[in-house]
């Protein structure tokens, strides 16, 4: 079973090579470690490390409809490196990392429609650099990192509502820093990363509602640290960073994490060799790559780069799933489908990423007129593998 899984991803992989990265306008400055998220169809990089070493304070706005970059205001906390963010509920929440003399664990939101930042309580836990942090509906997860003294395996909830930090389940594996992490399918993901002389290739995934973790299957590539991550469509994507010997890899890996049936699938890498700690963002179905440090040439780059996850999935659809199809879109009280026989289930993600509705493939139907407006994902399952993932739009 697991070889014929391998030739199915195989074929998915060499499908989407055919896809290509683009060129798009320069970041204004090279930077390491930048935090880095989209909100309201728009890019940003806030904070980072230049290429004189020192950590930054400023911010910038990307728009894909112009491809130009904006000069925002100082972010108003101390200038910082090894920093992390994600986004909730229209806006971005980010902290921790280090100065050039101290860690820190200082929390804030950035609210997009006004440009203000506001500080939020601190964590409880301890002060650290590189940790991960994910965010699920009200609730922010942050864990893992390093300090001067120890890394750590530790991991806490942010209640938007409350403001308040909840210390949740240790990770089971190691202690480790810059790991990759992500929402997919609605779940906390988490591994990989550096801890001591190690670098690992572990997998992990949290349970918010019993505060359990369980060791998923580990990433069949190299080992690797300090990339950078997003989520889109269901799945969890990790891309680029150091390899097992904390250097450069030869091709800046992209790799596709299937919370349904716990697999990876390879994806067309970024030109160039990896780089490490850089940054992205995800605005509708195009992936931005930008920032970090190319360890080859030990240079900054500030180019930024863009992949249409769409056009993949559109050749993807056309070589392995042509005799299927769903209609209609819009979709106002159900959705159906014309199915190739390789299709044992259906289902309906919103775009948190979370299921909504699954049916079997066989009723070739499904109800949606008790749903909001606004656009989800269909995706048709085999036995063994996600073969189809399109956007559906639903409208009342």
């Amino acid at each position: 079973m697991k070889k014929c899984l391998l030739a199915v991803l195989l074929l998915f992989s060499t499908t989407l090579l055919a896809q290509s990265w683009v060129a798009k306008t320069n970041v204004p400055t090279g930077r390491h470690h930048p935090i880095s998220f989209a909100l309201n169809g728009k890019g940003y990089a806030i904070t980072g490390t230049d290429s004189t070493g020192q950590p930054t304070d400023d911010a910038f706005e990307y728009n894909p409809v112009t491809n130009t970059w904006n000069v925002l205001s100082d972010f108003p906390g101390l200038a910082r490196s090894f920093g992390i963010g994600t986004t909730a509920n229209g806006k971005a929440y980010l902290g921790f990392g280090a100065t050039t003399t101290s860690y820190l664990k200082d929390f804030w939101s950035f609210d997009p429609t006004n440009g203000t930042y506001t500080q939020l309580a601190n964590c409880d836990c301890s002060s650290r650099r590189h940790p991960a942090m994910i965010s699920i509906g009200n609730s922010i997860y942050v864990g893992l990192g390093n300090d001067d003294y120890s890394n750590k395996n530790d991991w806490w909830m942010y209640s938007i509502d409350d403001n308040t930090w909840t210390e949740l389940t240790d990770l089971p594996g190691p202690a480790r820093h810059h790991p990759y992490m992500f929402n997919a399918g609605g779940e906390v993901f988490a591994g990989l990363g550096h801890g001591g002389q190690t670098i690992y290739k572990d997998w992990y995934k949290l349970d918010t509602a019993l505060n359990t973790w369980t060791a998923m299957s580990q990433f069949p590539g190299e080992a690797r640290v300090a990339g950078t991550q997003f989520n889109l469509g269901g799945y969890g994507f990790i891309l680029s960073g150091d390899g097992d010997n904390h250097s450069y890899m030869d091709t800046g890996e992209m790799w596709r994490y299937n919370p349904a049936n716990d697999t990876w699938l390879q994806l067309p890498s970024h030109p160039g060799n990896s780089r490490w700690a850089p940054g992205s963002f995800v605005i509708d179905d195009d992936i931005f790559f930008f920032g970090g440090v190319d360890r080859y040439t030990g240079t900054f780059p500030n180019d930024l780069i863009s992949f249409d996850m769409a056009a993949a999935t559109m050749d993807l659809d056309k070589e392995i799933m042509e005799n299927t199809y769903f209609y209609p879109n819009p979709a106002n009280h159900y959705i159906s489908w014309q199915f190739d026989e390789s299709v044992t289930r259906v289902v309906l993600m919103n775009t948190l990423g979370q299921l909504v509705a699954s049916k079997s493939a066989e009723s070739k139907r499904m109800d949606v007129s008790n749903l909001d407006g606004g656009v989800y994902f269909v995706q048709f399952f085999s036995r063994n593998a996600i073969l189809k993932t399109s956007k559906v739009i639903i409208e009342h």
